[in-house]
């Protein structure tokens, strides 16, 4: 089964013919193949049913109003289904941005900036909680002449007559002064050197 005729291509003229371009074409296609001038019954019933569609195409398009109504046929239909997906990278239809033009070193600090602000203040956050004691407080330093609870951590407390006190803060490895002991720090770089309680502190 075939679709439906294409009146234009019956009488082998393009859609933009003129009345004239129809009339010459269909008179010259009559002339041919006129079904009187065959005399073999069967080229006679072949003539006959080309003959039929010359004349309903140039009935069709002879008429100004028929000839609008075949061509409005012709165009594929309009659907009338949601409107089509924005594919644009970014953005969706309607977003007030999407016409903004930014260059490529730009839109990359727009998306970079961002996470190393975030990842800055994370940092930040983490140090002061490393710096700060358990109450939110600064920790006293261990400088020479404070003192010193010496538990599984070493921790500056005020003095007291039963406190060992620190007597020297000196890079790890280095021999303390007589009656002292070393006490490596937490950076494992440094050490501190405790003199027993009532030790005088040069």
């Amino acid at each position: 089964m075939t679709g439906p005729l294409d009146h234009y291509r019956i009488l082998g003229v393009p859609a933009s013919a003129s009345p004239n371009e129809l009339r010459d074409a269909y008179r010259a296609l009559a002339r041919r193949l006129h079904p009187d001038r065959l005399i073999d019954p069967a080229a006679r019933r072949i003539a006959d049913d080309q003959m039929a569609k010359v004349n309903e195409a140039w009935r069709v398009l002879s008429d100004p109003d028929r000839r609008a109504v075949y061509d409005r046929s012709r165009q594929p239909p309009v659907s009338f289904s949601a409107p089509a997906a924005d594919l644009r990278e970014y953005g969706r239809r309607g977003d007030s941005f999407s016409d903004v033009v930014v260059s490529t070193s730009t839109g990359c600090a727009l998306r970079v900036v961002p996470v190393v602000a975030v990842l800055t203040v994370l940092a930040g956050i983490l140090i002061a909680t490393a710096l700060l004691g358990p109450d939110g407080e600064m920790p006293a330093r261990m400088e020479a002449g404070r003192c010193v609870e010496l538990t599984t951590t070493v921790k500056v407390v005020p003095c007291t007559a039963q406190t060992p006190a620190i007597v020297a803060r000196v890079v790890a490895g280095t021999t303390c002064p007589t009656a002292s002991v070393a006490v490596m720090l937490p950076s494992r770089t440094e050490q501190v050197c405790v003199a027993p309680p009532r030790t005088p502190v040069p």
